[in-house]
Formats: structure tokens, sequence, C-alpha cells
């Protein structure tokens, strides 16, 4: 039977739902023609225990104080464990990312046209794409969401982003609403969905036995993430299955093919094959999407065939199973590849940007780099 959680009418509803905290705070800096202090006020903003910036506006400060508070139901403990697991499966982490899911999110035919305006894809696909790794790392990183952690400093400096590209897509005046408001309710659920529900089903497919509590316990950080982020509480669902469920509702009204997504899934391709070592790995990237979204997405998208390395994933798959048991049954073994693998992972980061973090930035235009 459907799940009358979801029905179209809360979901065609939230599609005309924004962020009124976070577009507020944003009106009022655009409006004072303070977006240029703001900005720099903002540069490097990027630690939990932090003080707020002077000098910025009353709502943005509201908007600070009022978004860095956790929810009542956020679970310390839970969100100490789920962060192990960036650590232990960090290639197959930032695999899934990758390969499935943003061309999920590329597949939905209204989300992925504001992306596309934005250019910050299509024009800087390497740097988005490192910015999104090192927001994953700050969110799973040991006590990220902590009182020293990052992640919430990084999740509400997207969530004014997230503002910022609806305060210009809206002033073109040239955005059909009949597709949904730029970056709306249902839109910011799918994205959180991609991270919170695609990548443990990722790491699945992959071949990782993730144990239930572990996947449970990483779902729990993506929920947080999705209260600090403005999700609306109907559209951040409690648990697992309910979220499954929703994922599925999101992408069954959504998926369509564009233009715009057929390009933001080439210029993704491109990047892969650009990282990849020489032209033999050249389809690795269309196997992985086809292995890890589906055939339907990647025909959607326009990805090319599987080619043989499909038959290396597939035998990667077979040899990694059992390998999410060994964190239960040798648990310093498991603390042990948690931590290797995150400190590795944020050094890789950090060397791609010549020892610098890529941070965040609210951007003064549309299409400026940010």
């Amino acid at each position: 039977m459907p799940d009358v959680r979801w029905t179209d009418d809360l979901l065609d509803r939230m599609r005309g739902a924004g962020d009124p905290g976070a577009d507020d705070a944003i009106a009022e800096v655009y409006a004072a023609g303070q977006a240029e202090p703001v900005r720099q006020a903002l540069l490097g903003f990027g630690r939990n225990e932090q003080a707020i910036p002077d000098g910025l506006p009353p709502k943005l400060r509201d908007y600070f104080d009022r978004s860095s508070v956790l929810p009542d139901w956020a679970d310390p403990a839970r969100m100490e464990r789920g962060n192990d697991l960036l650590g232990r499966y960090e290639p197959h982490v930032l695999s899934t990312l990758l390969c499935g899911s943003l061309p999920l999110c590329y597949a939905c035919a209204n989300g992925v046209q504001v992306l596309h305006r934005s250019q910050r894809l299509t024009g800087q696909v390497y740097r988005r794409l490192v910015e999104t790794s090192q927001f994953v790392v700050d969110v799973l990183d040991e006590g990220g969401l902590g009182a020293d952690g990052r992640g919430v400093r990084s999740a509400q400096k997207i969530r004014l982003l997230h503002a910022t590209m609806r305060y210009h897509v809206s002033s073109l005046g040239d955005w059909d609403n009949n597709g949904g408001i730029p970056i709306n309710q249902e839109d910011l659920a799918g994205t959180l969905l991609s991270f919170a529900v695609v990548i443990p089903l990722g790491l699945q497919r992959l071949g990782v036995e993730l144990p239930a509590r572990d996947r449970d316990d990483f779902f729990h950080i993506w929920r947080v993430i999705g209260h600090v982020l403005g999700v609306d509480e109907r559209l951040n669902p409690s648990d697992f299955d309910s979220a499954v469920v929703l994922k599925d509702r999101i992408l069954e009204r959504q998926q369509a093919p564009s233009e715009a997504g057929r390009e933001m899934t080439k210029a993704l391709l491109d990047f892969i094959r650009e990282v990849l070592p020489g032209p033999a790995f050249a389809g690795v990237g269309p196997s992985l999407m086809r292995h890890l979204a589906g055939d339907r997405t990647a025909d959607i998208l326009a990805v090319p065939p599987a080619d043989w390395t499909s038959l290396g994933i597939q035998l990667q798959s077979g040899l990694s199973f059992g390998y999410g048991k060994t964190g239960d049954k040798v648990p310093l073994a498991g603390k042990l590849a948690s931590e290797f693998g995150r400190v590795a992972l944020k050094e890789g980061l950090r060397m791609t940007n010549k020892g610098r973090r890529y941070e965040w930035q609210v951007p003064t235009g549309l299409t400026e780099p940010s």
C-alpha cells in the first residue's frame, strides 16, 4: 500500500516552500548592501566553538545562534559510532558519493536546473567535488557535530549558500515556479537522502556487509544534519527504512530526462576520467554509475554503457563481503582502520588544495565561484 505520510499534495506544497530563517537573513544582507562585508566576515569561520563574527546583521546573527542548536533527539553516542564509517570504508563512501548520490540528484529534472544555472559544477567541477568531500569529512569527523567540530558550521554555511542561490535565481525573474521554487524543501530532502540513504545502500552494492546498527547510526548523523540544514521535519524521517521509502517517492516524482542533468553528468564523468590512471580505465565512471545508481537513472542521464570494468566492480564487491563485520569481531582493528582512513582522506584533501581547507563561502553573485 502507498505510504500515506508523503502524498503528492504534501510534496507539491513542499516544492513551494523554502527556508524562512536563512532566506530572511540573506534578504536582510542584500537589502543593507552588506553582501561583500558579510562574505569576508565569514571567511574561515569554520569551527563550532568560534565566536560569531562581530558586525553581522541582526537576522544573520540570529540565524547562526538558532541553527547551531542540535535537536533534543540528537544522540552523541550514536553520532560518535556513526562517524567511524568514513574511515573504515573511505573508498566505498567516495565512490558511492560520486557515482551513486550525485547522479541520482542530477536525474531529478526540476532540482538540477538551479545547480546547472549556478555554474558551480559545470564551471568548477574539481573545486565543487572537493568542497562536497570536505563537507562529508567535517560532518563525519570525530566529534564533527560536537563543540569543537566543523560539521555544524559547514552545514550552516551551506544552508546560507542555498538561500543565496534562491535569492539570486528568484531575482532574475525568469525562473519557472511550476517546477517548484529553487532549492525547495522536496529537493533539499532528496539531496539529504542521497547522503543518508544512498551511501549505505551503495556500500551494500559494493559488497560491504554493513551491520544494521552501523547503518542506523550513520543515518542518525545525517538526520541531525538535515535539521541543521533546515529540512522540514516532515521530510526528515526518524528511521532508515522510512527514509528509503521517502527517497524512492521523491525519485518517482522527480526523475526525468533533462539537458541540465545530462550536462552535469558529463562534467562529472570527465572529472572521473581525468583522475584515473590512463585510458584503459575510462569506463570505470560509467560502469560504477550504472552499478550504483541503476540503469534507469543512467539512461536518463545518457551515461555510456558499462564496459569490461564492470566485471572488476562485481569481483571487488564479492571480495568485500564480510568486510563490514571486522569492526564487530575485532573492535580495535575496526577503530584503527577508522582512524587511518579518516586521516588519509583529510590529508588527501589538504594536499589537493596546497595544504589549505576548501571553505564553503557565501557568494555575492550567483555565478561567482565560492
